[in-house]
This record gives C-alpha cells, structure tokens and sequence, in this order.
C-alpha cells in the first residue's frame, strides 16, 4: 500500500477537516459576498494539510509525489484566492476582471502541470534519494530557480493581501480594526512557519511547521466568522448595500474630498474622469458646488447631461459624525427620478395643454390651482384666480345652486357631480361652462375638490338657435295644416256632391279630381312629417328595438308580407319619431315589391353600435342608393318622394348615420349606425 500514517499525518487530517468545515460553512451562506472567495482559501489551506500528512506517513516514492502533488494544489492556489478574498473584502474587486483573473492564474496552473510530471523532468527540483522512516518521511531533493520563482510569486501574492487588510483597517478602525487583527493574526502564523521551514534549509522535509500552523488559521478564521461574523459586518453589507445600489453614492470628508464611490456613481461620472478618490468634490460629484454649502441635511434636485440626454436626481445629503459628534464628513446619495420627473412633466403639460379648465378648490371654495387653459378659454392669467372664490365670477342666478351643490358633498370623499354654470369672461362676458366635480379633499396628493370644466357657450348658443327653428317649423307645421286642410276639405266635400248629382258622363273627371285631391292630402301630410322630421332631437327614452319595430309593422298595410326581428336592442331615442322611422321604411318595402313571399327582417349591426332594415324584394340599384333618401325622389307615379327623406332626418337628429346596401337575399337594406352603445337582450325571432 505504501502508506503508514502515524500521530503526525492523522493530526494534519484533522486540521484539514476543521479547515473543510469552515469551508463548508461559507458555501452555505454563498448570499454574502465574498464568502465564495474565503471558502476557496480554506479549501486550498485544507489541501495543504491532506499532502502534507500523506507525504509524513508515505512509506514509497510514488506515494509521496502523490502527497506532494496534492499539497502544491494548495499552495499555488493559495495565493490567488487569498488575493482575490482580500480584494473583495477591500472594495477593490473591480480590479479582478475575468482577464486579470486569468492571468492571475495563468502562472500557477503551468507550475501544477509541471509539479505533476516532475518524476519525468528535473524543470523543478531533482529528487536524489527516499527515507521512510515513518511516521515522517522524507526526500533528498536539490530545488532549481523555477521553484524558487514560484515560491516568491505565491510570497508575493499572499503578502500583498495581508498589505491590503492592513491598509484598510487602519483607515477604517474600529469593527473593521478588530476583523482585519483577527484576519491578519490567523494568516501570518503559517507565513511565520514557513519562513522557518525555510530556514532549516530542507523544504522537502514531512515536518512542515506551516501545515500546523493552518490549525491557527481555521480557528481564528471560526472565532471571525462565528465570534464577529465579519462576512455578516460592514466589509460585505457594505458592498451589498452601496456598491450594488441603483443610485449614486459619494462619501465627501471635511476638506470637501472624495474619499468614496461607488459603481453607480462610477457610472454616472462616465468615463475619462479618471480615479476620484481624492480628488476635490468639485472636480468629480456632479454639480457639488449648487448645494455643499447649506450645513444642514437635505434634499435637492440636480438635473446631469450624460450621452446626449438628462438624467434627473433627486439628492440626500446626511452629514456623517465620530462618537463624539464632530462632524467628518458627508454622505451624498444621488436617487435617480429621471423617469417620475418625465412622468410629472407629462402630466402638467397635459393638463396645460388640455382644452378643458382644470381647477382645484379648498372645503371653502378657494381656488388653490388652475391649468394653463385657463387663460386661452376665459381670458384669465393662470395665478389671477389662485385664491379667489370660485362663487364670486359665477352669475348671480347660479351661485345659490352651486353654493348648496358643492356645500351638501364637501365632506363625501369621491363624490361626483354634474352641473352648467354662467362664468364671468376676464372681458365681461358671461360663458356657459359644464362642470364635473370631484370631491379628493382627503387625497394628500390632491387635498381639494377637482372641477373640471369645458366651455359650451356656443354648444348652448346653438341648442337655443334649434329650439327656436323647431318652435318655428312646428308654426309653419300648424299652418300647413290649418289653412291648407280646411279649403282641401272643402273641395273635397263638393266633388262627393258633384259625384252624387252628375251623370256618368262627368264620372271620369270627378273620378280624376278625387285622386288629386286625396294626392294633395299626402302631400300635406308628408310635407308636415318632413318639416317636422329635421328638427333636433332633445329628449329621448330608453326603446326597445323588438317593440318599436313591431309597432311599427301593424300601423302599416303590410298585406301578406313577413317581419322577422332578430336580436333585441335598447336604444335612446324619440319613440314616436322612431316609429315613423320603421313605417317609412316598411311602407318603401311594401310599394316597391310584391308582398307575396316579401320578408322583412330587422336586427342589430355585427360590426359596430345600431341597426338594420332589409328586405327580400328586388332591391335597389347601385347607381340610386345615393338618391332614395333625397328629399322627392321617387319610382312610384302616386309616390310623393318623402318618405326615406323623412327616415334620413329623424336618423341625423338623433347624430346617427344611414346607408343604403344590398341584403343577403339581393333585397334593400338600410343600415342605421347610432351613437351610443345599445344593451344587448335575449333574442328572438317572429
């Protein structure tokens, strides 16, 4: 087997497992940065113990080239992850980039495959002899300057990491002194034992006092770990709290010098302004001279140009203290509020550029804000409201009701309400706004009631101006049918008594009269529908499609032809002009088909918001579709021409569109888009 271990090599198994454990432990909490780095140290160090206590209980050549193969892997790696560790633990990672990183390694990874061959090679060391006087084994062996070289690297590498701990915990004190002690105290003891093994001038000798000295090592690095928890403390919690921070931050001392940053704030200074640790804050902190002179802490905003755009912050200046108080310098912490900032102003040039009046009022009805728009719409700078009562330009007439309007909710948070008032033009002028309120007194970021106000002055001026046509239409209407029916009733009654005296010879002309007259009767009363039919719709009520269609059908002679109601809708409109709507449009379908086998179908637009009328007559032409609803137009020789002239005006009094189309079937149909959204019901079909 080649391989007797005494007390010697089972004390450095020990050692090795204590160091393993350790390991084990760093893996565990691998979260905390740096305790990766540390775990490869103590699995190096580890190593360095196995091959040091398989060389003292070799009995055979081969098995302790095995050992010594083993312990190099922990010495070459040692040096390497310790570097990399104390960087880290430093704040100097950033250093490490994957290239250094490999390069770093470059040298010891040669020097193990070296290591690993040296039975074929003397590139090393040549071995002259073997004694196994177990437990302690031991080699003849003459070392060459490759290994000397090596071993002044790794030196090298390891004593520049205990430089770098010392350095830091000299500038930072206290908690960091005490870890970095500890640190510093459990890695040169196997440095000192090192030194002494190469003092008794034999390397290659089984009693390695620096494998021994590793057991120090493990055991300070426990009480660190679980005494003081320095992976837990302010070396790591610091890189996890300011290095991977979002936002900038600079730590500036009395002298208004950088003495930290961190990547964030690496980022935002950009590149070319070079290390600026050190350096004046005015030099390197973005805009540090607008705010470092007020004393005390606070906040203020900075706008910094990087890469052709602006970054906003909002920054935190806190002045940092000893244990005594004394003040030593400042914290500066730089919160990026680029994107609310674009998002504020997105807002306030919305509400500026609004067409409506946006305006805010206290629980008395102070005015405590107003938009932009103010100004274009009633003529008003935007400060000259602010702090006016909203009663005091509303007219007289209207005040008492707005006054109990916004008195009766003012303690209804979220109420809505609706409302026209008369408000004073900066010109004198009285204009109709409509007005929506809404209570967010108790919404800290609004803390009053919003009024959102739309000018409707000419809206109004125009419903007026309609009302007064349609009080002048229903005059014309009424005297139509007054002085026109009276003399038309007259000759009407005459000709039944010509009828009843004259002879058959007069029978033709009589006959002729009597068409005419009763054509006039027509006239009249589709010349009183379409003067009527024009005039603005104002007030509506819910109807349902099914009903009113319905309705509409047995108020016409349909004689044998069918209606078919799809899917019921509800619509607001004028009922009994609507009504007309559907006996103009079953009248058209009647005259111009035959009614034998003639369906009439009505159902809901698939597409958007109204409704259709078609039949399975023989249709209209293509080139006449833009005639039918022409005011005259007509087929029919007894036709007056009215009746879809009527349909397309009561359709556009209500603001809804018609168009004229061919049905499914190669019939008419007429498709009416309304406005508003019909509610959809259950279907049926007669």
């Amino acid at each position: 087997m080649g391989f007797s271990p005494g007390i010697v090599s089972w004390a450095l198994f020990g050692i090795s497992g204590l160091n393993l454990g350790i390991a084990a432990v760093a893996v565990r909490r691998r979260e905390v940065r740096g305790a990766v780095a540390f775990s490869l140290v103590m699995i190096c160090v580890s190593l360095y113990s196995v091959g040091t206590g398989i060389r003292a209980g070799s009995t055979t050549l081969s098995l302790y080239q095995v050992g010594t193969v083993v312990k190099f892997a922990g010495i070459l790696g040692l040096g390497p992850t310790q570097l990399r560790f104390g960087l880290i633990y430093t704040g100097r990672e950033s250093l490490l980039t994957r290239r250094r990183w490999a390069l770093l390694l470059a040298c010891p990874a040669a020097v193990f495959a070296l290591v690993a061959t040296a039975p074929a090679h003397d590139l090393l060391w040549t071995v002259r002899g073997f004694s196994s006087a177990a437990p302690l084994a031991a080699v003849d062996r003459a070392n060459g300057p490759l290994f000397w070289l090596t071993l002044a690297y790794t030196y090298t590498l390891i004593l520049t990491t205990y430089s770098l701990l010392l350095v830091f915990g000299i500038r930072r004190g206290g908690q960091y002194r005490t870890q970095v002690l500890l640190m510093l105290s459990g890695g040169i003891i196997p440095v000192i034992g090192s030194f002494l093994l190469l003092y008794s001038g034999n390397l290659s000798s089984a009693f390695d006092p620096t494998a021994f000295a590793n057991t120090v090592t493990g055991v300070v690095f426990a009480v660190a770990l679980f005494g003081f928890g320095f992976l837990d403390l302010a070396p790591v919690a610091r890189h996890t709290l300011v290095d991977e921070m979002v936002d900038p931050v600079y730590v500036v001392d009395v002298d208004d010098r950088v003495v930290d940053v961190n990547v964030a704030g690496m980022e935002l200074l950009g590149e070319g302004v070079g290390e600026p640790v050190g350096r004046p804050a005015a030099e390197v902190v973005p805009l540090y001279d607008s705010f470092h002179e007020s004393t005390d802490d606070a906040d203020s905003d900075v706008t910094v140009e990087r890469d052709g755009s602006l970054r906003f912050f909002d920054i935190n200046r806190t002045t940092l203290t000893d244990r005594s108080g004394a003040t030593i310098g400042s914290l500066l912490i730089y919160r990026d509020v680029t994107e609310r900032h674009i998002t504020e102003k997105r807002f306030e040039r919305l509400i500026q550029q609004s067409s409506d009046i946006i305006a805010v009022i206290d629980e008395s009805g102070d005015i405590t804000h107003v938009s932009q728009s103010v100004e274009e719409i009633l003529g008003y700078g935007p400060t000259a409201l602010i702090g006016a009562n909203v009663i005091e330009n509303v007219h007289p007439n209207d005040q008492d009701e707005l006054r109990a309007e916004l008195s009766a909710h003012a303690t209804e948070y979220g109420y809505t309400s609706s409302y026209r008032v008369r408000f004073r033009h900066a010109d004198g002028e009285w204009r109709v706004l409509e007005v929506r309120a809404r209570n967010l007194l108790k919404d800290q970021f609004v803390e009053g009631i919003v009024l959102n106000s739309r000018d409707v002055t000419e809206k109004e001026r125009q419903r007026r101006k309609l009302e007064r046509q349609n009080e002048r239409l229903d005059q014309f209407a009424s005297i139509v049918s007054h002085d026109l029916r009276n003399p038309l009733n007259v000759a009407t009654g005459h000709v039944d008594m010509l009828a009843s005296d004259a002879g058959s010879e007069q029978e033709d002309s009589i006959e002729t009269v009597q068409r005419q007259l009763e054509r006039m009767e027509a006239i009249i009363s589709d010349a009183l529908t379409l003067a009527r039919s024009g005039e603005v719709i104002t007030e509506t009520t819910e109807v349902r499609l099914e009903d009113i269609s319905r309705t509409a059908w047995q108020n016409v002679d349909t004689a044998e032809a069918d209606l078919v109601v799809d899917t019921s809708i509800t619509l607001d409109a004028d009922k009994d002009r609507l009504l007309n709507v559907f006996e103009n449009l079953y009248r058209n379908s009647v005259e111009h088909n035959e009614t034998t086998g003639l369906t009439v179908r009505v159902g809901p637009l698939s597409e958007t918001f109204g409704f259709y009328v078609e039949d399975t007559g023989t249709g209209i032409p293509e080139d006449k579709r833009g005639q039918v609803l022409e005011q005259g137009y007509t087929t029919n020789r007894e036709g007056t021409g009215f009746g879809l002239a009527v349909v397309r005006d009561i359709v556009r009094a209500h603001g809804w569109q018609i168009t004229v189309s061919e049905s499914d079937e190669g019939g008419a149909r007429f498709e009416i888009e309304c406005a508003e959204v019909p509610l959809e019901e259950q279907p049926t079909t007669a």
